[in-house]
């Protein structure tokens, strides 16, 4: 393990025998807030949230607090010259104008109907889900919607004479 300064180190302010890396300091302090919140009561630098004061410390800690110097010397600086330039540029002007052409918006349920893709059912109960292998088989297969076929599922119900028939069917075809 590499070789940890006292700057990689912090000091927890609830107890100050808990020390810890920098970089565990927030999820520490959660901790510590929650065991201790009866016992310690601190009080958060406006300047730097994790910078947790006693009560009685936190007036001398806004006077000498390091981020409050980084603060007040950003809001006395000068403003850069490249924000006090005009630096807007002129308005183009275009022949064309997307909002204007009438578009059917993109729908990807109507889109994967009709393209010849691998669609699965997700969500569908055991009878929806073998409806809609049904439909993408003769979707698949490019068959339009037969004369005589009804959307009922009782009277598309397959038959075991039916079944027999496809069996055959599919072993001829081969």
């Amino acid at each position: 393990m590499e070789d940890l300064g006292e700057k990689d180190m912090i000091t927890c302010p609830y107890n100050r025998e808990h020390v810890m890396l920098r970089k565990k300091y927030q999820q520490h302090i959660l901790k510590c807030r929650e065991i201790y919140k009866d016992k310690v009561e601190l009080l958060a630098c406006p300047f730097n949230k994790a910078h947790l004061v006693p009560k009685l410390e936190f007036h001398q800690h806004l006077k000498s607090c390091d981020d409050r110097k980084i603060i007040v010397q950003h809001l006395n600086s000068e403003e850069p010259d490249v924000l006090r330039a005009d630096t807007r540029h002129k308005k183009i002007e275009a022949d064309e104008n997307w909002d204007d052409d009438r578009v059917e918006d993109y729908n990807p349920q109507v889109y994967c109907a009709q393209a010849n893709i691998i669609r699965e059912p997700r969500g569908l109960f055991p009878a929806q889900r073998k409806a809609f292998f049904k439909e993408e088989e003769r979707r698949r297969r490019g068959d339009a919607e037969q004369p005589g076929t009804s959307n009922s599922p009782a009277e598309n119900r397959p038959t075991p004479h039916h079944h027999k028939e496809r069996l055959h069917s599919k072993r001829t075809s081969k």
